[in-house]
């Protein structure tokens, strides 16, 4: 039958992993050989956006090349679980077998209840040191809104949280202590993107490039896949 894929708003975490999600199991299917087709819909004109137009192509090939029907700009209005019908914004209706999809992310209302979001419905901080407008709170990952030159906000991604996690442990034991150097986040960023068949693409750069990001990709590759693997053993190693 059908397997659709969608994400509801063009704000979720991890830019990449619907694109992921539909590769991994698009290659999966072919793997079983199972009559599936797999669609994506997506809110959003392109994969990865903030990471530059070219870029984006080159994730859309991925996706496409690997025998996903791809359409963007699909922004979801209603579900119908009974037919299985798809209500998206411009009018489209589309039926589905099983169905795969990404929730509206949003901050937690403790957060918004605690009145820390702006407008924006999230966090603002001072984007280099992730300082909120209250004295000693601080805020990182996925709960902050930081707004880039390209006009989307930071995306949200493990990779952002870690090291804001970093910078601001170290200025909190500097504040205490009176030891060490002061550090700020400069929006350095990477991702992995896994593809199926055991490869993998990768992309690094600096989100707060101006007047836009600056990020390079590297075509997918067994190399990329196994970076990544060995990126997961010794994060679990290190913490776990």
């Amino acid at each position: 039958g059908k397997l659709v894929i969608i994400t509801s708003t063009p704000l979720y975490k991890c830019p990449a992993a619907p694109y992921e999600a539909a590769m991994l199991i698009q290659h999966n299917i072919l793997m079983n050989t199972k009559q599936v087709q797999v669609e994506l819909y997506t809110a959003e004109p392109g994969p990865m956006g903030v990471t530059g137009a070219e870029n984006s192509m080159a994730v859309r090939q991925m996706v496409e090349q690997k025998g996903v029907v791809y359409y963007p700009e699909h922004v979801i209005e209603k579900v119908d679980p009974d037919k299985k019908i798809l209500f998206f914004s411009n009018n489209t209706q589309v039926n589905y077998d099983l169905l795969l999809y990404v929730p509206p992310h949003k901050a937690p209302n403790v957060v918004v209840e605690a009145g820390l979001t702006d407008e924006t419905g999230w966090i603002h901080v001072d984007r280099n040191t992730l300082e909120t407008s209250h004295r000693d709170i601080y805020a990182i990952g996925d709960v902050v809104g930081i707004p880039l030159k390209v006009g989307p906000l930071l995306p949200k991604a493990g990779v952002f949280a870690d090291i804001q996690a970093k910078v601001v442990a170290n200025n909190i034991a500097l504040k205490i202590t009176g030891k060490g150097n002061h550090k700020e986040y400069y929006g350095d960023g990477e991702c992995f993107i896994e593809i199926g068949g055991g490869k993998a693409g990768f992309g690094r750069g600096n989100f707060y490039n101006e007047p836009a990001p600056d990020i390079k990709m590297y075509a997918p590759r067994r190399f990329w896949h196994w970076g990544k693997v060995w990126f997961e053993k010794r994060w679990f190693s290190k913490w776990f």
